[in-house]
């Protein structure tokens, strides 16, 4: 039986072999990622003192996203295909169950790291998504309450080259020079943002080391008074007289090619107690202290653990195996994290209560449903849903007042048959994700995308 007559018998788009075939297994790959896999880079060891090593307290190694070879192997990352198929006949994918045109995705398994070759286009852009979220939440609530966020800028910080290079072999040293640097933009006039740490800059035939930060920041910065009192530090805004068009691909772009770094952690700082309590019972309240100082709840099934659970296993399906030589490395090896500082912090910019709940995806064309096809002999697909996880946020000085009421909001939202994503809209206090992701549809432009494809600004960012 030829693909023409599973087709016959199965899928019945409006989309003749060929194309269905081609479009199923099309993705977007960001015009930045082929010189990430493809061109050399250079290492970021910078010891010119000759100062022995044991001196270094948790010395960095600087590596590309995408570097671990074997990490797509280990967690089986790439297109999900009917047990037994071959080729494309046999892929699953998602479509719009009246217009094929409209959309249609190969579906994949991803372990959603950066350092993954296979999964490194869509983790940049699932974490653009979340910045944007982040970006958009903290503008809405400033809006809401009468607050000007200021201007959001695309800036490019290169420090001292010689002073940035010794500050990044050291976990501790680089972690109190982002932190000076931070508060230092905050009282030029930074509001709240991010900084991506970029060791190197892209040459003809090699990423060249160059380090430098790029900054995401709402407000009116004063760059002579930053210069000041930075001697040797360059700092601009990249395209100063255009407006930022799609926070997503920006912020996108940034993480293709930020800097990973890691570090061997000390191992008396671990506790493998509540580990192994977190791994058996997530639900429990256990506290984790971030690089920046603040403390996060670990209280709900990961990511990983709903990408575990589509194929049988995990702690999700009652599976109690658990990697002990995986844990002890991995919680001994660890990676220096981005943070949000000033008035997007998370000390500042807080969660108060999560709402989750299933929502069928739908098409953003035509409003028929998406259905999941497990291959082009699949005739009726499965309805396509995901667990939407709507978080509420409200500033700290609010939110001891709304913690208080959260209950009572819950309980009467749930008389009344609404969300939170209704009620927020309609409260200066809190804002939602639903709220957030409403506003990123009304105002997204059509052409963001072909914005940031164009090969260009590729050279010129990075």
């Amino acid at each position: 039986m030829d693909i023409q007559d599973l087709l016959d018998q199965g899928y019945t788009g409006n989309m003749d072999v060929g194309e269905l075939e081609s479009r199923i297994k099309e993705t977007f790959e960001h015009p930045v990622i082929p010189y990430i896999k493809k061109l050399p880079f250079e290492d970021t060891f910078y010891n010119p003192d000759d100062t022995p090593l044991s001196e270094f307290n948790e010395l960095l190694s600087w590596v590309p996203p995408g570097h671990d070879l074997e990490r797509p192997i280990r967690n089986h990352c790439g297109p999900l295909r009917v047990k037994g198929s071959t080729g494309n006949n046999g892929r699953v994918f998602t479509a719009c169950s009246n217009d094929a045109d409209h959309y249609i995705r190969g579906k994949c398994n991803h372990c959603w790291s950066c350092k993954c070759p296979v999964c490194l286009n869509d983790t940049c852009m699932r974490q653009g998504t979340k910045a944007e979220m982040r970006f958009v939440a903290y503008r809405l609530l400033c809006e809401k309450q009468g607050i000007d966020p200021g201007p959001l800028g695309h800036w490019v910080l290169s420090p001292d080259q010689d002073l940035i290079k010794r500050k990044m072999q050291s976990h501790e040293d680089f972690t109190k020079f982002r932190r000076k640097m931070q508060k230092d933009l905050v009282k030029v006039g930074a509001k709240g943002g991010i900084l991506i740490f970029h060791p190197w800059r892209m040459k003809d035939d090699l990423w060249e080391v160059g380090p430098h930060f790029h900054g995401f920041i709402h407000g009116f910065l004063d760059t002579e008074r930053f210069l000041d009192s930075h001697e040797g530090y360059v700092i601009k805004k990249v395209h100063s007289k255009v407006k930022i068009e799609s926070i997503r691909l920006s912020m996108a772009y940034l993480y293709t090619h930020e800097g990973i770094g890691l570090y061997e952690r000390q191992p008396t700082t671990d506790d493998y107690i509540r580990k192994i309590v977190n791994y058996y019972l997530p639900g429990l309240q256990t506290p984790e202290r971030q690089d920046d100082g603040s403390m996060v709840i670990r209280n709900r099934y990961t990511d990983e653990d709903y990408a575990d659970q589509v194929l049988g296993k995990g702690r999700m399906v009652g599976e109690g195996i658990i990697d002990w030589f995986g844990m002890i490395k991995d919680s001994h090896f660890s990676q220096v994290r981005n943070n949000y500082f000033g008035d997007m912090a998370n000390n500042i910019l807080k969660k108060v209560c999560v709402e989750n709940y299933r929502e069928t995806r739908t098409c953003t064309h035509c409003g028929a449903e998406l259905r999941t096809y497990a291959g082009l002999c699949d005739q009726c697909g499965e309805q396509s849903s995901h667990i939407f996880e709507n978080n509420v946020r409200v500033f700290a000085k609010d939110a001891d007042y709304v913690k208080e009421l959260v209950p009572e909001i819950k309980s009467g939202l749930s008389d009344s048959g609404m969300r939170w994503g209704d009620l927020t809209p309609k409260v200066a206090m809190i804002v939602s994700d639903k709220e957030v992701m409403d506003n990123i549809a009304a105002s997204r432009p059509e052409n963001a995308l072909k914005a940031y494809s164009s090969g260009p600004i590729v050279r010129h960012l990075c």
